[in-house]
């Protein structure tokens, strides 16, 4: 009995020692979160609230820099079409299908998954289903290929929601 009380405190404090305030959003990469768009700032990153498949999740989170824009590509086509305009009501940057075709090759490859845009040039040669794969994705919509392959899968989800761009802009 003793223990069982002992565990309980020992829990709770934990519960409540390291939240920052009783109504801050601690965001985990991954846990669900309740608004598309959302973007919270916790212990020098930026979490964004995705969405994957049917559900809302945050997304890895991105360091905090001084500049916020992804960084560019080295040809000058794909620089040009590195800029970004954040939304006004959610500050999430948003990327025109232009900017996403310009960035259509191995060393920059971005795409299209459920209206969201993700760089995936890093992930090119770490999928576990080849180069290949990820490759076929660059510049295009790739919802469909992404779907059909991962479904719902949450080990998928969270590994494409560290490459995590933007919005793509209607």
């Amino acid at each position: 009995m003793k223990r069982a009380a002992q565990f309980i405190i020992t829990s709770l404090f934990f519960t409540f020692a390291f939240i920052p305030n009783g109504n801050a959003v601690v965001p985990k990469a991954g846990a669900t979160c309740s608004k598309t768009g959302q973007v919270v700032d916790y212990q020098g990153k930026r979490f964004t609230c995705i969405k994957s498949g049917t559900k809302r999740v945050w997304n890895k989170g991105v360091a905090i820099k001084a500049t916020p824009t992804p960084t560019p590509s080295k040809s000058a086509s794909a620089s040009a079409s590195a800029s970004a305009s954040p939304s006004a009501t959610s500050g999430v940057k948003e990327f025109t299908m232009a900017q996403v075709r310009a960035n259509n090759s191995a060393s920059s490859c971005w795409t299209v998954i459920d209206g969201d845009v993700y760089d995936l040039t890093k992930w090119i040669g770490s999928h576990p289903g080849g180069s290949g794969a990820i490759k076929g994705l660059c510049g295009i919509d790739g919802t469909q290929a992404y779907q059909s392959q991962h479904g719902g899968s949450g080990k998928a989800t969270r590994q494409l929601a560290q490459f995590y761009l933007g919005r793509l802009k209607a």
